[in-house]
């Protein structure tokens, strides 16, 4: 990086170069689940995040910048706590030369003000081919999860299963969605994402649910699977979690969803190891995008050691006689 090229908190004097910026609309490598539902949803307008940063609604931004013109900006935003963070703006102006390094340039900004921020994991959803893909795991990202987005028109019928029931989710059945979590995503991507129930909870991304219905599907009593549906009135997307070989809380869930959205189109971005899942929205009559997402993490946090105190004891002698 050059004396005269650098990224950096943003500033009310980069004011000026980000309204001159805010002139083209440019691809957004980073992917939200509320954006999904949008048809421009790789298109931002940079101004509208740093107004927000400004206005202190929750987002940080950093530029990068050489001389008065902006290179490339990222903004991130609390997940459900605030031990951890999405990146949700990644955009870079510079040119295929210079692209690479603006990206990794930028995200290393983001990771040195998450650690002063005492925040634990750093998330970023992109297209798995996305130019960003490699700078980030040089700042070093790690892909936790692929992801494929499906839509079309539900074509579920009603489950014969008796012994499985649909609720609303209460946050009494936090703890079995945990533990449903650990039975759905593997080892390896719980090891990024979030080993004990806290960080499970905190990397959830439940803003783009305000507003929607949230149901569980108990089989004989027990907390099976869930579904988290937001109503956008021309189509409904949702997100499910069901152990990966429990294919009949998959087909009930589904159905529910085919009656709510009455024929309209629905969309679900899915963890390729979700298998129950991903063959319950085959059956259904969904169909996945070519081009598949990557969830990555930056996991901050590090073992510390403890010390524990141990009771000095008085020293026995052994045993025997000169």
């Amino acid at each position: 990086m050059t004396a005269e090229r650098q990224s950096h908190a943003a500033r009310p004097t980069d004011l000026v170069a980000l309204v001159t910026f805010d002139d083209e609309v440019r691809e957004n490598q980073a992917v939200t689940l509320e954006g999904l539902s949008d048809r421009d949803r790789n298109k931002t307008r940079p101004l509208n995040a740093a107004l927000a940063q400004w206005l202190h609604l929750g987002r940080r931004m950093w530029v990068n910048v050489q001389g008065r013109e902006v290179r490339g900006i990222a903004t991130a935003r609390d997940l459900n706590a605030k031990s951890a963070w999405a990146i949700d703006t990644l955009i870079d102006a510079a040119g295929a030369d210079a692209a690479d390094e603006v990206v990794e340039d930028l995200l290393g900004q983001a990771l040195e003000a998450a650690v002063q921020a005492r925040v634990t994991h750093v998330l970023l959803r992109t297209l798995d081919d996305a130019p960003a893909r490699a700078p980030a795991m040089r700042a070093g990202f790690r892909p936790a999860l692929v992801e494929r987005l499906w839509r079309g028109v539900l074509r579920a019928d009603p489950v014969d299963e008796p012994s499985i029931a649909l609720r609303p989710a209460t946050a009494a059945d936090e703890l079995a969605l945990f533990q449903m979590y650990n039975r759905a995503i593997p080892v390896e991507a719980r090891t990024l994402l979030g080993m004990t129930r806290e960080e499970w909870s905190a990397v959830r991304d439940r803003r783009w649910l305000r507003g929607s219905t949230e149901l569980v599907a108990e089989r004989d009593g027990v907390v099976a699977g869930r579904v988290a549906l937001q109503d956008a009135g021309d189509r409904i997307q949702f997100e499910m979690l069901v152990a990966s070989d429990d294919a009949a809380s998959a087909g009930a869930l589904l159905a529910e969803i085919a009656t709510r959205a009455d024929g309209r189109e629905v969309l679900s971005l899915t963890p390729r190891c979700a298998g129950a899942v991903e063959t319950a929205l085959a059956e259904a009559g969904l169909e996945p995008e070519a081009r598949e997402y990557v969830q990555l993490c930056r996991r901050m946090a590090r073992p510390v050691m403890a010390e524990a105190p141990v009771r000095a004891g008085m020293p026995v002698p052994s045993g025997g006689g000169a």
